[in-house]
């Protein structure tokens, strides 16, 4: 593998020293950043099943905390008005 592997990298601009089992994680880091479900992500990385992804990656999805704080803020960005779903208009009640 070095005779192909690490000319590869030199010319894509890989520091040296990096190997394969490093651009999995960064390319894991990568789809998880951007939003890809961990079926998604276990699939791509050939796991057994997501079980297994979130075992090694859990750390990397946000948290529920922060995903709903970040719900409510694009709520209530824009024009000023809440989106307010399946609430009661408050003249009907």
């Amino acid at each position: 593998m070095d005779g192909s592997w690490r000319p590869a990298c030199q010319r894509a601009g890989i520091p040296k020293g990096t190997g394969p089992h490093a651009l999995r994680h960064h390319y894991a880091s990568l789809l998880i950043k951007h939003g890809e479900s961990v079926k998604t992500v276990s699939e791509r990385l050939g796991h057994t099943n997501a079980a297994m992804t979130l075992n090694i990656y859990t750390h990397l999805w946000p948290d529920s905390e922060e995903r709903t704080r970040a719900a409510v803020d694009r709520a209530y960005t824009g024009d000023g008005s809440a989106d307010q779903g399946d609430l009661p208009d408050a003249e009907a009640a």
